[in-house]
């Protein structure tokens, strides 16, 4: 794989909770975006910034596996201005909504979560 297309994918894995826009990114490999585009499809497959929403919607499902945040907290630590926009996202990948999403798994694990006062603050 190329070197820059390797740099560009951990430049948007360190950046997930900045907004990036593609001339951003380009920048930080030094290429031009079209070039970057280019590169990054053949290689990778999919557009700079299709990867980038896939790997924040990766990370908002680790964060809801793994922590008790709100998902208006959980949508701005991973990227997304917009609530809304993120759970529609999230619904369109995984199938259900961020909420949903978390009941789930922790009732297929067993875990039974009891509201404490720092839960209730966060969100």
């Amino acid at each position: 794989m190329n070197p820059r297309i390797r740099a560009t994918m951990s430049y948007l894995q360190g950046n997930l909770h900045r907004t990036l826009t593609l001339a951003d990114i380009a920048q930080s490999v030094e290429l031009s975006p079209s070039r970057l585009c280019y590169l990054f499809k053949t290689q990778v497959g999919v557009s700079p910034i299709q990867y980038l929403k896939k790997v924040r919607l990766e990370r908002a499902r680790e964060l809801l596996e793994t922590s008790f945040v709100s998902v208006k907290v959980l949508a701005a630590a991973v990227g997304y201005s917009d609530c809304t926009h993120f759970m529609r996202d999230f619904k369109k990948a995984y199938g259900s909504t961020p909420s949903q999403y978390r009941f789930a798994y922790l009732s297929s694990r067993g875990v039974e979560r009891k509201v404490a006062k720092e839960d209730r603050k966060i969100g």
